[in-house]
């Protein structure tokens, strides 16, 4: 798997704050521009847990583009500038 995404699929819900945490001190130790977190779709509490975290913490962030410029929803780009 890239350092720069977290694949959280097969995740419950209450072990996705520590993944992502987990995840943000080891690329918080990088020089990356931008990480991925992948959500997937499923019922969507991954997500929701996910970006509440993100926006808790203060990280921007947007779906990933797809070529046809839609939101690829179950991907989050993480802006670590």
């Amino acid at each position: 798997m890239a350092k720069d995404l977290l694949d959280l699929h097969g995740f419950k819900g209450e072990d996705v704050e520590s993944a992502v945490d987990n995840f943000l001190v080891q690329i918080g130790q990088s020089n990356l521009k931008r990480a991925r977190i992948m959500t997937g779709k499923g019922t969507g509490t991954v997500q929701k847990i996910t970006i509440s975290y993100l926006k808790k913490a203060g990280y921007p962030w947007a779906y990933e583009k797809l070529p046809s410029g839609k939101d690829n929803t179950g991907i989050i780009v993480l802006f670590l500038d």
